[in-house]
């Protein structure tokens, strides 16, 4: 199955595994080439799978449509292994949460009977791609719930459909976050001033009381402030997170609102019995807050993956900063004391080495050019 497409590159393979809920027993794999230029459909191939364990179909009562009688006639996975290895070895693949969960079982079931299992050339798991660019602005961010968020009609829970629905969300992420990217003012409306927050509230993320989504108007709080004046540069802390960071001066509304996360956060961890230490949010002292950059670590190198743009009053015009051509030393001539910046932020709780505090995480940075 070659899929090339004449000037446009190599097919990405979106693809998808039906299993039993607790023991993971194979039952469908589906998956779709998608053109990368285009991102249209261009063929697709799905099976049921029958488990070697003959015994199964005895207790078997059925799974997401996929019935006893449909895996009685369903080929065993040894007799399919042949196109699934064909459709996956050394392709782009894709997919939602394929590196935690497909993966491993793709791997498990060639391995099973003897084969070498399918290796990827790259590896695109929308799950994590976009909880980091498009944020948690569907909950815990499972193709179900981006679904709903999207509208969606519901589609049946199998192979075939979950990849096309994944590709789908896929588009629609795109095309908000290249709209905001372009109209920041005008379409990220997820991020608000702090003069027009009203009330927060604290829920845990995904039942984990370590993680807490602080919320406003039932969506998470992220906060847009215009001029905010860097008083100390770019910082990196070389500690596990290799984080990025500068400081800068907050607004009395700004600090007021932010004081009142922390005392609704603090509270919320005292009372399930958290000892660990509160860092509060705002310098008292500085009237600053503590901005960080987003950023990732390959190998000794730290690379930013904040948006940060340049505006020049003189053109009007904005000048976007790839991290690519910048490392931390050459970034930190950008936030020099004294320059101005609109920062659109998140705020992120953690719990680290007996420190609890909340984090304000960088989204995007404009950088005020006179």
């Amino acid at each position: 199955m070659e899929m090339m497409i004449d000037g446009e590159g190599e097919a990405i393979v979106f693809f998808d595994l039906e299993t039993t809920f607790q023991d993971r027993v194979l039952l469908e794999f589906g998956a779709i080439f998608v053109c990368p230029r285009r991102l249209i459909e261009l063929d697709s191939y799905s099976t049921l799978i029958r488990p070697a364990d003959p015994s199964f179909l005895d207790t078997f009562s059925g799974h997401h449509g996929i019935t006893s009688a449909d895996l009685a006639s369903a080929p065993l996975f040894s007799q399919v292994a042949d196109d699934i290895y064909q459709i996956l070895n050394g392709r782009i693949w894709a997919g939602h949460n394929i590196k935690e969960f497909d993966c491993p079982l793709i791997k498990e079931a060639f391995t099973e009977i003897g084969w070498r299992a399918p290796r990827c050339r790259q590896l695109i798991d929308s799950l994590p791609l976009l909880t980091e660019w498009f944020g948690r602005r569907a909950g815990n961010m499972k193709l179900s719930s981006l679904s709903a968020y999207f509208r969606f009609e519901e589609q049946p829970h199998r192979s075939l459909p979950d990849v096309r629905m994944n590709l789908e969300v896929l588009k629609h992420c795109g095309a908000v976050l290249f709209l905001e990217s372009i109209f920041p003012q005008v379409l990220q409306s997820s991020w608000i001033s702090p003069e027009e927050v009203s009330s927060t509230f604290a829920i845990p993320y995904d039942g984990n009381p370590r993680i807490i989504h602080i919320m406003h108007n039932d969506i998470d709080l992220k906060l847009h402030c215009s001029r905010l004046k860097v008083q100390l540069g770019i910082r990196k802390t070389d500690d596990a997170n290799r984080r990025l960071t500068f400081v800068v001066g907050a607004s009395s509304r700004l600090r007021e609102v932010l004081d009142k996360c922390d005392i609704l956060v603090e509270q919320w961890y005292k009372d399930r019995g958290g000892d660990s230490e509160w860092l509060p949010v705002v310098n008292r002292k500085y009237q600053s807050v503590r901005l960080r950059l987003k950023s990732g670590v390959d190998g000794n190198t730290v690379h930013w993956r904040t948006q940060i743009e340049r505006y020049h009053y003189e053109s009007s015009t904005f000048q976007r900063v790839e991290s690519s051509n910048f490392d931390s030393a050459e970034l930190a001539s950008l936030f020099n004391p004294g320059t101005y910046v609109d920062a659109f932020f998140s705020l992120e709780t953690f719990d680290y080495m007996e420190k609890v505090g909340i984090g304000l995480v960088a989204d995007k940075l404009i950088i005020l050019h006179q």
